[in-house]
């Protein structure tokens, strides 16, 4: 761990406007390791080989540029010291995230057993049969569909399905009142979840086993669904969900009460009416730093104190 694995060769400052001959500086295994591994996030592993040679690189000019910046003075330039708060601030918030990310990433059994217990009904599971009644498509030689016409088809239906009729049937009669010439959907949906339905059709999973359901509609059609079956869907087979959804919930609620525990004001007759943010007028937030793009390099760090390099 102690074998150098990045040297700067001439990485000495010059004393009366000579650089010192055969001076270098280095950087170890260790070292190296440490600042990678505080650039690159745990849960994305090891930095690949590949990647790390080019970080390497991009580092040296780093340090190359900065001891160059220093030699004139500009670490003191008042605007280079603003842009220095500010990328402190930054990187403190991001480390605050990262922390709050880490603490909660592991939800204990009971939180993730009260989860559950609280939120059961989103862990049922319905096999369902749905009979769809489409309005009839618009003809120029045809009268105008009647939407009151094909709410009462639709309800004429419905009773009859409730008296046994055979759903398929139903199905493909609804079809050729409509004069509709495609196939029959398959009356069999299969099994849902809740969420899965759209919004105005959730309240199919109230239903018992057994049950049918209103007639739902909207501009295209006239839904009607059969519960054929309901299953609780037990702790194990949704523990890996729950864990997901009690981290972020522990996470988001964290932030939002630090983020609530302060009232930021803002001097209106400075800053003007709220508008709408645009690409051109959002500040860079990021100074002196670029987006990391996949499979490049993790972004350069900003000038830090670096045992056994040139004095940064």
């Amino acid at each position: 761990m102690s074998t150098p694995v990045l040297t700067l060769k001439g990485a000495c400052p010059p004393k009366n406007g000579v650089a010192p001959k055969g001076c270098t500086s280095s950087l170890t295994r260790q070292q190296f390791e440490e600042l990678t591994s505080a650039l690159q996030p745990a849960e994305k592993g090891p930095v690949p080989p590949d990647i790390r040679r080019r970080f390497a690189t991009q580092y040296s000019k780093l340090l190359i540029l900065s001891d160059a910046a220093r030699e004139l003075g500009l670490e003191n330039d008042p605007k280079v010291q603003q842009i220095f708060t500010f990328a402190r601030n930054q990187i403190l918030a991001e480390a605050l995230n990262q922390h709050f990310v880490e603490q909660y990433s592991h939800p204990t059994d009971q939180q993730i057993q009260e989860y559950y217990d609280q939120n059961k009904k989103k862990y049922l599971e319905a096999t369902l049969q749905r009979i769809i009644i489409p309005m009839p498509q618009q003809n120029p030689d045809k009268p105008k569909p009647d939407p009151e016409a094909q709410k009462a088809l639709a309800e004429k239906t419905r009773q009859n399905w409730i008296a046994g009729g055979d759903p398929a049937k139903l199905e493909k009669d609804a079809m050729d009142a409509s004069d509709i010439q495609t196939s029959a959907p398959d009356v069999n949906i299969g099994t849902r979840r809740p969420g899965s339905l759209p919004e105005a059709h959730e309240g199919v999973f109230e239903l018992k086993a057994g049950e049918l359901s209103p007639v739902y509609s909207d501009p295209a059609a006239f839904y009607i669904y059969k519960v054929v079956s309901i299953r609780e869907l037990p702790l194990s087979e949704v523990k890996t969900q729950i864990t997901q959804i009690v981290q972020r919930q522990q996470y988001t609620e964290k932030l939002e009460a630090i983020q609530k525990a302060v009232t930021p004001e803002l001097n209106e007759a400075y800053f003007g009416p709220e508008q709408a943010p645009s690409v051109q007028q959002n500040m860079m937030m990021h100074p002196g730093m670029q987006h990391p793009t996949p499979g490049a390099a993790p972004p350069p760090p900003p000038p830090a104190q670096n045992p056994g390099a040139s004095p940064h």
